[in-house]
């Protein structure tokens, strides 16, 4: 105890004899060095949790968490009870135990329903419990798409009826919890309507429909409306087609121009019509004989008159029908769907731009010839398969392009980039100055707080008479000399004055104390 009271008392005189910026690196250094050693044993002692399962609802959580309490398996609660993490080194096993219980089912049972033991149970249970599979499945699905969340799916599936004209068409709604506010894309929507009707018996896609969990309307009305439909298609073909012209014959004039030098505008009128043909062609040059018949009939007649001559007259009668069958043909003609009825091509192409004699100054423009248009027209039909007879029609003009805002553009895209790189570059350079000043300022600050260190003696305890004979005895072991400490210099007071003059005057200063007396 007394040692270590001793060494308090020389950690204190150690410290007293320290400047207040030193004392402050002392503290500082102290303090960190106590908050890395607790940070280090935190972190050595605390247990990394990972995420068991994510986007999990209410039931399934409650399932979980009963599960984890009763096998005592820590675990956190994230994400408002919809995510469940347990520690790194028990994800796997855990997932593996989970999966052998049957959890997570999300709610949605599927076809494990019928794993159960089924005797005793009713036609209608069976049928709604093959209902309830079936929704389970196609929810789980559903969910897989990484824009959803979470899925219902209600499945109406009439009775079978006698008649065809009695028999109710199945249908289905589906309704879904987006992530974020994305959405879907059309793709995505119809996808799911054609996941849901190919899944189900006697489902049509037109019996879908989708909702998200705000209560709007994903699938299409296209889809109840067959000709809406249709013309939708239509017109998506016919962008299609016409982005494609375009494109083929801009590429063609800018590697001949340069790029941003002509614009291409096609637009293309397509038949859409679809029209079946039955012909029956008939051959009358190269008749057939189908089938032919032959009669011959012989008549015996008596004449009365000369009866006693018996006279007797035979007459024959033969007849030929022939029947003949002419060659035919017969055609079943279905058009093509989508075929180009028309063009209508729209070129605008750049003039050409010469230097301007004095500097700074706007470029000169000067127009394309004509042979140069009509060149370049020729490309243009070829390039996109212009037809005279289908009464395409082309029109291109040599039209001086306005440059002024893309200029502005480019300059202010230039600036822009410029500032970009200044600020990303005084940042690289500032955390650099940074990282130099503190590594100089507690370089100085360190080289004198140990100079300062190396400099301190702590002081020794008092020595008794023994240890003062035994350092005689050893002059190797003796304390180093103290320097004798020089008063500080001031200015003379009047008592320092009356001092001096005592010294050398006593008699007068006796005097004046006598008159004091006498007073």
């Amino acid at each position: 105890m007394e040692q270590l009271k001793a060494f308090w008392e020389n950690v204190m005189a150690y410290v007293g004899q320290m400047t207040a910026s030193q004392v402050m690196l002392l503290f500082g250094i102290t303090a960190g060095s106590i908050v890395g050693i607790v940070f280090m044993v935190g972190w050595l002692s605390s247990v990394t949790y990972s995420r068991l399962y994510s986007n999990l609802n209410e039931e399934a959580s409650g399932e979980i968490i009963t599960y984890l309490n009763d096998n005592k398996i820590p675990f956190t609660i994230s994400q408002g009870g919809h995510a469940i993490d347990v520690p790194s080194d028990k994800v796997y096993q855990t997932r593996i135990s989970l999966a052998s219980e049957g959890l997570p089912n999300a709610g949605y049972l599927g076809y494990s329903i019928f794993d159960q033991n089924q005797l005793g149970m009713t036609d209608f249970l069976q049928n709604l419990n093959f209902r309830r599979a079936l929704e389970g499945e196609l929810t789980r699905t559903i969910i897989q798409l990484d824009e959803v969340s979470a899925a219902r799916v209600h499945l109406v599936m009439p009775k079978d009826r006698l008649f065809k004209k009695d028999q109710n068409q199945t249908t289905a709604s589906v309704i879904l919890k987006l992530k974020g506010s994305s959405g879907l894309t059309g793709m995505q929507i119809n996808g799911i309507t054609h996941l849901v009707a190919s899944s189900v018996e006697g489902l049509t896609p037109d019996k879908i429909t989708i909702v998200d969990y705000n209560g709007n309307l994903l699938s299409s009305g296209q889809q109840h409306d067959p000709l809406a439909g249709l013309s939708s298609s239509q017109l998506q073909v016919r962008k299609n087609v016409e982005q494609y012209l375009e494109d083929k014959a801009e590429s063609m004039l800018a590697t001949v121009l340069g790029a941003g030098k002509a614009v291409v505008r096609i637009t293309v009128d397509l038949n859409f019509q679809q029209v079946e043909r039955t012909v029956e062609t008939y051959d009358p040059n190269t008749p057939s004989i189908r089938s032919e018949e032959k009669t011959r009939a012989t008549n015996s007649s008596v004449d009365k008159q000369e009866e006693a001559a018996e006279n007797e007259e035979e007459s024959s009668t033969e007849t030929t029908i022939t029947n003949y069958e002419l060659n035919k043909t017969v055609e079943h003609i279905v058009n093509a769907v989508g075929t180009v009825d028309r063009l209508s091509i729209a070129v605008m192409i750049d003039g050409i731009y010469t230097p301007a004699e004095e500097e700074g100054g706007e470029p000169i423009y000067q127009p394309r010839g004509q042979e140069e248009l009509d060149r370049l027209s020729s490309i243009v039909r070829n390039a996109v398969g212009f037809d005279q007879q289908r009464s395409d029609q082309i029109e291109m003009f040599n039209i001086s392009f306005d440059h002024g805002s893309l200029q502005v553009d480019q300059t202010a895209l230039d600036s822009m980039y410029m500032r970009e790189f200044i600020m990303e570059i005084a940042q690289k350079v500032g955390t650099v100055l940074l990282f130099v000043f503190l590594f100089f300022f507690v370089k100085k600050r360190v080289k004198k707080f140990f100079e300062v260190l190396g400099k301190f003696t702590i002081p020794s305890q008092p020595l008794t008479v023994a240890s003062t004979a035994s350092a005689q005895a050893s002059p190797i072991r003796q304390a180093p000399e103290v320097q004798p400490i020089v008063a500080e210099k001031r200015e003379p007071t009047l008592i320092d004055q009356m001092q001096e003059t005592a010294k050398g005057e006593p008699e007068e200063i006796a005097k004046v104390i006598k008159t004091i007396m006498v007073d």
